[in-house]
């Protein structure tokens, strides 16, 4: 067992102890018998609109540089949540590009710069309602410069590459580097279209505000009243104590950031466990039919030789 995985495997076990103890039995079966159907219904459809709209943000980059469905946008993005489970994060990520078919490194580029807008807007409300100036300043710093100066990002890593070429492994460095210019080809064919690129960050305000919202909703479901400052904070916590466990799926990682955000209690960690339910875990069900769908139809995989 790697390194990696011992780490996860110990940030899965502090996480999953931690929530235990948070919770109290007689006061998890009170939530569950008085929880609210009608407030986990609109918490669901809030999750139905992020999905769409993320997909949709994907979609309309990946159209600037080649030829794609929204219904086969949509089915990659699915499945990304199925590959979550059993591959690194980001390597699910990376793993569900070929579903769409085409050129692979458009592909890729088109989602990055739309995960891009995203960060920029995490770490904008991250700095105005949260207060993580430094991390904040930082994250910005870097998004703006690669979406900004991404061709003197290009210039610099290509020059680099080529100074390694000068002292062996020509072979290797001169495939990075290939796969560096079809990724700066991607990128700066995607976000040409400055209407898309500009709509690009409102539909990321859109799809934050829609699962900080449902963090709200799920609460409500249970009789536990979350400001919007500690829905934003536990939706931070969440993605940042997912993505440093390294768990798959973030599962446990996700919940624990999520309770440290609102608040340790009983009804917390049901809020925790049931939001990521609905705005995660559901898809990734769906997403493992519609990821063997696409295998057993030949499509992205079989469709796609990423030249």
């Amino acid at each position: 067992m790697n390194k990696k995985r011992i780490f996860a495997l110990i940030a899965l076990l502090i996480s999953l102890a931690y929530l235990y103890k948070s919770i109290n039995l007689i006061e998890l079966e009170l939530a569950l018998k008085t929880s609210s159907h009608e407030y986990l219904l609109v918490a669901f459809m809030l999750s139905v609109f992020t999905i769409i709209l993320s997909s949709l943000r994907w979609y309309l980059f990946l159209r600037e540089v080649q030829e794609t469905s929204f219904r086969k946008t949509l089915r990659a993005f699915l499945s990304g949540y199925y590959l979550m489970t059993i591959l690194p994060p980001s390597v699910g990520h990376i793993a569900k590009v070929k579903l769409v078919g085409g050129d692979y490194f458009k592909a890729l580029s088109s989602l990055l710069i739309g995960l891009s807008t995203e960060l920029v807007v995490v770490f904008l409300f991250a700095l105005i309602f949260i207060g993580f100036l430094k991390i904040g300043i930082l994250g910005l710093i870097i998004i703006l410069v690669a979406l900004i100066y991404e061709k003197g990002i290009y210039k610099a890593l290509d020059s680099l590459l080529g100074f390694w070429e000068i002292f062996g492994l020509k072979g290797l460095v001169s495939t990075l580097r290939g796969y560096l210019e079809r990724i700066h080809k991607g990128w700066s064919g995607a976000k040409e279209n400055k209407a898309i690129f500009l709509l690009s960050f409102l539909l990321s305000v859109v799809i934050i505000l829609l699962q900080v919202y449902g963090i709200i909703v799920v609460g409500k479901a249970f009789n536990l009243e979350i400001s919007m400052k500690q829905a934003l904070y536990g939706f931070l916590m969440s993605v940042l104590s997912a993505s440093v466990s390294g768990i798959p799926a973030g599962f446990g990682a996700n919940e624990f950031g999520l309770v440290l955000g609102i608040g340790t209690s009983t009804k917390a960690t049901v809020t925790a466990f049931i939001y990521k339910f609905l705005f995660q875990y559901v898809y990734s069900i769906l997403g493992a039919v519609l990821f063997y769908g696409a295998l057993d139809e030949g499509g992205g995989y079989e469709g796609s030789t990423g030249q």
